[in-house]
């Protein structure tokens, strides 16, 4: 968590404190290890629960993915050993540190799911096998699906903040979906003309947004090149 700054608006609550810390829209530990030293990394405001929160969230969902993407991958480097080296108690500083280090290991060996054979449907993000790969036997992580959408969530409020510095308000919502790239592009095609297209290392976000409501927009988040995930901002629909 970056340093604190002034008074202000919440990007993910919306709620006014009095202190405001910098959040990464992106997960810095998330970025690959070839990243440049002296790249800009996106940041936004943010209530120190708010932030601390997401911390929390991304630490978890770093270890699950981290240990289901090719090391070897550019767009990846160094996030596997990363995340192996966090539960490995021989690069522990002290015994307290060594124990939950261990307890986090022995925690998602315990979760370790093994298929036989791949189920062709209800996996996500499922990042499928490597063809010269041998596999005996196929081991699965399980993944929140609640904690999926709030980090997309997070980067949809990010972006559009850190883009158009305006907030999502609460009378609109953020609709997550979780479909494979055949379905999304006949969206990204329809809206072509509006696409913008914002990358860092490890993180590709497109969105869409129409002239008649540019409030509202289409997201396609790309993370690693592997983890995909879509959402809709669009207007609350009134009771009756």
């Amino acid at each position: 968590m970056a340093k604190r700054s002034k008074s202000g608006r919440c990007v993910h609550c919306l709620q006014n404190v009095e202190y405001l810390t910098r959040d990464h829209i992106f997960p810095f530990a998330w970025y690959p290890d070839n990243t440049p030293e002296n790249l800009q990394r996106w940041t936004i405001p943010s209530c120190k629960k708010c932030n601390e929160q997401y911390g929390r969230l991304e630490e978890d969902l770093l270890l699950r993915l981290g240990l289901c993407i090719d090391p070897e991958d550019a767009k990846s480097s160094g996030i596997t050993d990363k995340v192996l080296r966090s539960i490995d108690p021989d690069y522990a500083n002290d015994r307290r540190e060594k124990r939950i280090r261990e307890r986090k290991r022995e925690k998602i060996k315990q979760e370790i799911v093994k298929w036989e054979a791949i189920p062709p449907i209800g996996l996500h993000p499922n990042f499928g096998v490597e063809s010269n790969v041998y596999y005996p036997e196929y081991p699965s992580i399980p993944i929140s699906a609640d904690k999926l959408e709030r980090l997309c969530h997070k980067i949809v409020r990010g972006i559009t903040y850190f883009v158009d510095q305006t907030f999502i308000e609460n009378d609109f919502e953020i609709q997550f979906f979780t479909v494979d790239d055949k379905a999304a592009q006949p969206i990204l095609k329809k809206y072509q003309q509006f696409l913008e297209i914002y990358e860092r290392p490890g993180i590709k976000v497109v969105r869409a947004i129409t002239s008649d409501n540019p409030d509202a927009g289409f997201y396609a988040i790309e993370i690693w090149g592997r983890l995909k995930m879509y959402a809709v901002v669009k207007p609350k629909e009134l009771s009756s």
